[in-house]
This record gives structure tokens, C-alpha cells and sequence, in this order.
């Protein structure tokens, strides 16, 4: 948008346009480099750099041995997710209670993660729910890393987590889907035509929409209670503490999500809480249809998870040279004057 500055009657330009155009622009350009400077403060914080120096190097061994796992024990790296699962669903529990935001225990991530367990482990198998689950791995959970800005930060526990919490069910449920033999007893889709991971290259549309429609409404039937109506002064304290009241606080971690901000704020204050549920089912069925073509085809599949999480690996590297970069520079300033 081109923007001049008014004139008075004598045609004469109005010095305090200039000023209100300028601090404008101040107040936007300090407003985009917040995140940054609230992440330079944090890592100021950091003083035991031996820890850190541990946490980074058994992160990065972590991140080789599951991508070795994966391609050596593919059909049984759902027993390596469960049990880094186990791991470290205390761990992020710990990491949210101490910040005040354990209420982001209830988002769908960690019900999607809750109900693959129980697939896996559960001696039934319901008939459709595993494309569903497969669906919302690949959908939801694995965009959120570039609505929310993932990062692999092999620094900080926080990030690491939440990036596993992210990514492995839809590496899970991709070892699933392709290399799982029959005799593990998964079923993989509710019609098979042959025994086998080639006997689900073709599902109906039940489980295209049904399914994924009774998961999301049972995650949502304790979902809205709780945060809109049983604790909703409580979470009000912190707006952190949920994704919605991030986007409906209109806080700045949510300010990628884009479209979803748009449409969430499109009617109005008076309207942002339905705007929000419809944006969200919008969305929602939109990346689980996407997912459906991961789910027929291999190659889209590879092609769209390594996509993703390239993202999450240029965001790490956004946060390093931003972040860590400007703070390394500005004390070698310090050092030279």
C-alpha cells in the first residue's frame, strides 16, 4: 500500500504526518524482530554451557540413530517410538508445568499420539482407524511445524520434544503402512483387497471422512469443555497456554498461521470463537485430504514428509544465525571497542 503525507490548506506537508508515518514504521519494525530479541534473552540466560554442549550432542546422536533404526528395523520402529514416547511425554509434561502451560497437553498432537498407542499395543483394531490416525500424522500434526515454526534445536530440550511429538507419528505410521507384514496383525484399512500393505492402496470414503470426523469430534467433545467453559479463567492468565487462545489472543507465536489468523478474526471479535472452530475444520480436512495421497502413494509420501521436515531443519537454522549468530557478533563488538 503506498502511503503520502497529508497537506494542509497552504498545500504545505504536515510535520506531524511525518512523525505518526514514522513512528509507524518504527512500532512495525520493532513489533517482526519481538521473537528475536525475546530469543536472544533467553539464550543470555543460558550459563551452563557444558549441559547445553551434552543436551546438543545427545540430541543430534539421537536424531542418527532413529533415521539408522528406521531404515534398519523398519517394520518394528513403532516399538522405538514408543519407547522414546515414554520418554519423553513426562519430560515436555515437566517443561509445560514449569512454564505454567500444561493445558497444551490437550492439544490433538498428544490425543493422535495417545490413540496410536493404542493401536499398536490394544489387541483391537478397529477396521479404518488406522488411515485415519495415519491421515492426522501426516496432516496436522506434521504441517504444524511450519504454522507453529518447529525447529530442530538440538540445544534445548523444549524444542527437541516438541519436534519428536510432531514428526515421529507420521514416521510411525509410515513404517506402518509400508513395510508392516501381515502376521504383525495391523490392520491397515477396513477392506483390503489382499493381504499385505498393497491390499490398502484404495480405501473408501468412510474412512476418508468418517473416521478422521468421529476422532476429531471426540478430541473436541473434551477439548472445548475445558478450555472454553470449565477452565477458561484459568488459561485466560496465560495466553500461551492453548494454540486457540494463542490465535484468538491474536498473540504472536500464531502470527504464521496465515489464512487461519484471517479467517479467525474475519467477523470480528463478537465472532472469533465459531470463526475459529470453522477455520480449524477447514483446515483440519484439507491437510487430511493431502495426506490422503501420502497414504496411496509412496513416493508422495517420502517426498512430502522429508518436505516438511526440511522446514523444520531451515527454521532450526533461522533460529542459530538469527539468533545465536547476532549474539556471538554483538559480543565480539564489545570485545573490539
Amino acid at each position: 500500500m503506498r502511503m503520502s503525507a497529508t497537506k494542509d490548506n497552504n498545500g504545505e506537508t504536515d510535520p506531524d504526518n511525518h512523525v505518526h508515518i514514522r513512528n509507524q514504521f518504527e512500532y512495525h519494525r520493532m513489533e517482526s524482530i519481538h521473537e528475536d530479541i525475546v530469543a536472544i534473552e533467553k539464550f543470555q540466560k543460558m550459563k551452563d554451557s557444558t549441559a547445553d554442549t551434552i543436551i546438543y550432542t545427545v540430541f543430534i546422536f539421537e536424531a542418527l540413530v532413529t533415521v539408522f533404526l528406521a531404515g534398519m528395523i523398519t517394520e518394528h520402529f513403532y516399538i522405538v517410538h514408543s519407547i522414546k514416547l515414554l520418554i519423553l511425554l513426562p519430560v515436555k509434561w515437566h517443561l509445560l508445568r514449569k512454564d505454567d502451560m500444561d493445558y497444551r497437553l490437550l492439544e490433538l498432537c498428544y490425543f493422535i499420539h495417545i490413540l496410536i498407542m493404542f493401536y499398536i499395543w490394544s489387541p483391537w483394531k478397529p477396521a479404518g482407524m488406522f488411515p485415519a490416525l495415519f491421515f492426522f500424522a501426516h496432516g496436522p500434526l506434521m504441517w504444524s511445524m511450519y504454522l507453529w515454526r518447529v525447529a530442530f534445536v538440538p540445544h534445548s530440550i523444549d524444542k527437541m520434544a516438541q519436534l519428536f511429538f510432531q514428526t515421529s507419528p507420521a514416521i510411525c505410521t509410515w513404517t506402518i503402512r509400508w513395510y508392516s507384514t501381515p502376521d504383525q496383525g495391523f490392520a491397515l484399512c477396513a477392506n483390503p483387497t489382499e493381504p499385505g500393505v498393497n491390499g490398502c492402496n484404495s480405501i473408501g470414503w468412510d474412512e476418508l471422512i468418517l473416521y478422521p470426523f468421529i476422532i476429531y469430534g471426540i478430541w473436541m467433545a473434551y477439548y472445548v469443555p475445558i478450555v472454553f467453559y470449565w477452565k477458561a479463567e484459568v488459561i485466560k492468565k496465560n495466553k500461551l497456554a492453548t494454540a486457540a487462545t494463542a490465535i484468538l489472543e491474536k498473540d504472536k507465536s500464531a502470527k504464521s498461521l496465515g489464512i487461519i489468523n484471517t479467517m479467525v478474526h474475519l467477523l470480528g471479535p463478537k465472532y472469533q470463537t465459531q470463526m475459529y472452530f470453522v477455520a480449524s475444520i477447514l483446515t483440519g480436512y484439507f491437510l487430511l485430504i493431502l495426506a490422503y495421497f501420502c497414504y496411496i502413494s509412496f513416493v508422495f509420501n517420502c517426498v512430502h514428509f522429508l518436505t516438511l521436515v526440511l522446514v523444520a531443519c531451515y527454521n532450526g537454522a533461522t533460529f542459530y544465525i538469527k539468533v545465536v549468530g547476532k549474539e556471538y557478533y554483538k559480543n565480539e563488538e564489545k570485545k573490539n571497542e
